[in-house]
């Protein structure tokens, strides 16, 4: 389906059909219909968005009484329970390399979904389409802001006003450079842009398509692209952050659903609120902190994950040949928490804390580390050096709860 629509906006930007034949061909090919075959076209420099990895790993399903284990020791049926949820970690890591792998492979994320959504959504207006005069066509150019040069960049400040009362989606990739994006409270995207051009006059630009504000560019015609990035901060349903070899930067950003992917670089989210929030980078740092969430899912190949203060009712973390350090000083937004936490190949440590009201119920696994346990209060059910489950003696009565998986491999791992 992806290759159709690439081949149809190419058919589009090259003049063999018009906008609203575009429109056609694309709602038939988002509704199952097969769209007629273009001639060969060189398709862009695209990333594409790699599926969710199959179920595996640690788990955490406590057996019976709604998920709460017997208070006595385990019997054949435990023993069984934990042989399913604690898998061999190197066999739940292939799959794991290879989204990673995947969502580095080609460059940004293109645009090539939001113009297919714009043509057929309500409201959202069809981008200038080719004029034909003479036997030629001639794309009418858009206007573009004033433009300065430093160091070989070209500087661009932009600013655009973000309708309120309605749904807004905000999407921006970047290349080879930064990518900050701070929400404000205001109704504007402030930005400013740097990038560097392969070719004169390549077009860049901030497009609003209905509710949807993008960055939109061909990657082919860039050697880099910067942002940086002032908007307002509850103004957006859906936010997506895209970077290839980038250095990123996120904070202050409230949306329903947020999407944060990046190869190849560093990454730092601060002070973000979101329903879902999917975060992923490779070799690089990953920094997280203050991060409230009914669901969040948090991934890093080669590079050590910092997280701390993350009030997240559903947390899906995992690292590969780095180490993960999380620290927590209360939960506080919800009366029920389930983590999954696991790296490989390093180290694990979380900081969590003691309070009478919160209990807690974990499983850790250390294929070819020791645990360490130094949390107070805790009933073992199994207490082995690689292989530890242990619930607090008031978990059945606390007011807040953390049900917590961890595993690594090669590491130790401690929680205290």
């Amino acid at each position: 389906m992806q290759n159709e629509k690439l081949m149809i906006l190419k058919m589009l930007e090259s003049g063999q059909i018009s906008a609203d034949e575009a429109a056609k061909l694309l709602k038939s090919v988002d509704s199952g219909g097969a769209a007629p075959t273009p001639p060969p076209t060189p398709q862009p420099h695209s990333r594409p968005i790699p599926p969710p990895p199959p179920p595996g790993g640690t788990r955490y399903e406590g057996p019976g009484n709604n998920g709460r284990p017997p208070t006595s020791g385990p019997g054949p049926s435990t023993m069984e329970d934990l042989g399913r949820k604690f898998e061999s970690f190197a066999r739940d890591m292939a799959p794991k390399v290879q989204k990673f792998a995947e969502s580095a492979v080609g460059a940004i994320v293109g645009v090539t979904d939001k113009v297919s959504d714009a043509f057929s959504s309500p409201g959202g207006g069809a981008a200038p389409g080719p004029v034909h005069h003479g036997g030629q066509t001639h794309r009418p150019e858009a206007p573009r802001p004033a433009a300065t040069t430093s160091g070989g960049m070209t500087v661009v400040s932009i600013e655009k006003l973000v309708e309120s009362g309605s749904y807004n989606e905000l999407s921006l990739s970047g290349l080879n450079g930064e990518i900050r994006v701070k929400g404000y409270n205001g109704d504007k995207i402030t930005a400013q842009l740097s990038y560097r051009a392969k070719r004169p006059g390549a077009p860049i630009e901030l497009v609003k398509l209905g509710g949807k504000y993008f960055l939109n560019y061909e990657s082919d015609d860039f050697s880099q692209v910067s942002i940086d990035a002032y908007v307002p901060e509850r103004a957006f349903g859906v936010i997506k952050a895209d970077g290839i070899n980038c250095v990123v930067d996120c904070s202050s950003l409230a949306a329903g659903d947020m999407r944060i992917v990046n190869a190849n670089g560093s990454m730092n989210l601060s002070g973000i609120s979101a329903t879902t929030l999917a975060a992923e980078n490779s070799s690089g740092r990953f920094t997280v902190s203050n991060i409230t969430a009914e669901t969040a899912t948090i991934e890093n190949l080669n590079g050590q994950v910092e997280c701390s203060e993350l009030d997240i009712a559903n947390l899906k973390l995992t690292n590969y040949n780095s180490p993960v350090s999380i620290i927590m000083s209360g939960f506080n937004r919800h009366a029920d928490y389930l983590w999954n936490v696991e790296t490989g190949n390093a180290k694990l440590s979380m900081n969590l804390p003691t309070m009478p009201n919160l209990g807690y119920h974990i499983k850790a696994h250390a294929a070819m580390g020791e645990i360490r346990l130094g949390l107070t209060g805790l009933q073992f059910l199994i207490n082995e050096p690689s292989l530890v489950e242990a619930r607090s003696i008031s978990f059945d009565h606390a007011s807040k709860r953390l049900k917590l998986a961890a595993e690594t491999s090669n590491g130790p791992l401690t929680i205290s």
